[in-house]
């Protein structure tokens, strides 16, 4: 698992639907402060919000998981 590309999958996926790192958090019960700590690849989300993250953004989870 590459974190910087899963970081950078992440950023891009959330600014393809218009969303702030607040509002996506907000709407997978997540802080702001979570999301920014997964786009800059200081933290891997637990499976099960990356699974949230992924149903929001409307992304398969392979999306932020293959190379």
């Amino acid at each position: 698992m590459n974190t910087k590309i899963f970081a950078q999958r992440l950023k891009e996926a959330r600014e393809q639907k218009g969303y702030s790192q607040k509002t996506l958090g907000m709407r997978v019960g997540l802080s702001d402060k979570s999301i920014s700590m997964y786009e800059k690849g200081t933290v891997y989300p637990p499976v099960g919000n990356l699974l949230k993250i992924a149903k929001e953004l409307d992304k398969d989870i392979s999306y932020f998981l293959e190379d």
